[in-house]
């Protein structure tokens, strides 16, 4: 028997909505059979009732199948939930289950009851937030290990096998009662909502969701275009050697400036952020106009905060939100860069401005209070109260 039992995606917050569903699914399991909620609950598509597309969602015909429901629910649940922020989660896990719902009886018609639509619409947002996330796979065979697999395979698996049963005529009720097109109409729903809510920006990116990987497959694509078209990026260089006149040499400056980079990347590399702070200090004394790679830039500005250098580390996020403005979690940077202006450096109106944009992406209820509480008290302080 294989059975996935975790995730190695981490958390930022406490998925509190994700507990909050499991608890009310297993609140209504165990009152359902004495209240007889099933004549009234079910999804009947020859018996439609509008809210039966969301009370279905609640029932379970045994301790079976809500738990296997709440099992996946509860591994790939915390993360979307995460990323989404709870209420936002809460109306996507519903509209899950009400297009679930709308797939199984346009196809299959009958009755239906359980959360595994609304939940395999959460599995198939997973698998747009977190493609590249490791499922692990617990076994009994002979003797109990683990292993781990890529999210893409196994909610694949699970998707492409409930495409096959569904389009072979088991979708209603067949093989022991499993709803497969349910499933499969809640994980297209979960991959089509999510990928556009990144694509819009409703949703806070990074460079790991499906959308950033499709960006960066799409430039290396363009790039082999233009390449197998004849194009030479070194061509300079081919037709200096062609002249027998060498590229020009790099100045002194130049020289210097390009091996304070390559000295910081392998401080980074190596973990010595004062050494790699001290690099950049001088490099921004060379030139104060030179940006590091997005991380690398990133890196350096928290450990000069850290370090209590907290006018370089302001100058440092300034460079940061100029050079990439579209950064996945530009909330993040904007925030901590308000909070310096506003304790630190006493640069209110600046704070005020970092904040306010900041807190219109924000997710986690704690950076949220953090930057609401920064906002009242600067505003009281530019407003001239002690």
């Amino acid at each position: 028997m294989f059975l996935p039992i975790r995730t190695d995606s981490r958390l930022r917050s406490t998925p509190y909505m994700n507990w909050a569903i499991i608890a009310a699914n297993v609140i209504v399991f165990a009152l359902q059979h004495g209240l007889r909620l099933e004549s009234t609950w079910v999804l009947n598509g020859h018996n439609l009732r509008w809210w039966n597309f969301v009370t279905y969602a609640f029932l379970h015909a045994d301790v079976w199948h809500i738990g296997g429901n709440m099992l996946f629910l509860f591994i790939f649940g915390n993360n979307v939930n995460d990323k989404m922020g709870s209420w936002a989660y809460l109306a996507y896990y519903l509209a899950g289950a009400v297009f679930a719902g709308l797939g199984f009886t346009l196809v299959s018609g009958g009755a239906v009851l359980g959360a595994s639509g609304a939940v395999a619409a959460v599995t198939g947002a997973y698998l747009v937030l977190f493609p590249r996330a490791n499922i692990t796979i617990a076994y009994i065979w002979l003797f109990f290990g683990t292993f781990e697999v890529p999210s893409l395979y196994v909610i694949g698996f699970f998707f492409a096998q409930d495409l096959l049963f569904g389009v072979a005529g088991l979708g209603q009720r067949g093989a022991g009662g499993v709803a497969y097109m349910a499933h499969v109409a809640g994980t297209f729903y979960g991959v089509v909502a999510c990928t556009i809510l990144l694509w819009t920006h409703m949703l806070p990116r990074d460079q790991w969701d499906v959308v950033a990987l499709i960006d960066r497959w799409n430039r290396r694509r363009q790039y082999r275009d233009v390449t197998t078209s004849g194009f030479n990026p070194f061509s300079y260089v081919n037709e200096a050697r062609k002249t027998n006149q060498p590229p020009p040499l790099p100045t002194a400056r130049e020289q210097g400036i390009t091996e304070l980079r390559m000295s910081i990347a392998n401080a980074i590399g190596s973990h010595e952020m004062e050494r790699a702070v001290k690099l950049y200090l001088e490099l921004k004394e060379l030139d104060p106009s030179q940006v590091l790679s997005r991380q690398a830039q990133l890196d350096i500005a928290n450990q000069l905060a850290g370090q209590q250098l907290y006018l370089q580390a302001a100058e440092a996020y300034e460079q940061f939100l100029k050079a990439y403005p579209k950064f996945e979690q530009i909330e993040q940077v904007e925030l901590m860069l308000g909070l310096i202006y506003a304790r630190y450096l006493a640069q209110y109106p600046r704070a005020h401005q970092c904040l306010v944009r900041a807190l219109a992406k924000l997710q986690g209820q704690r950076e949220i209070d953090m930057a609401r509480g920064e906002l009242t008290r600067i505003e009281m302080l530019m407003a001239g109260v002690k």
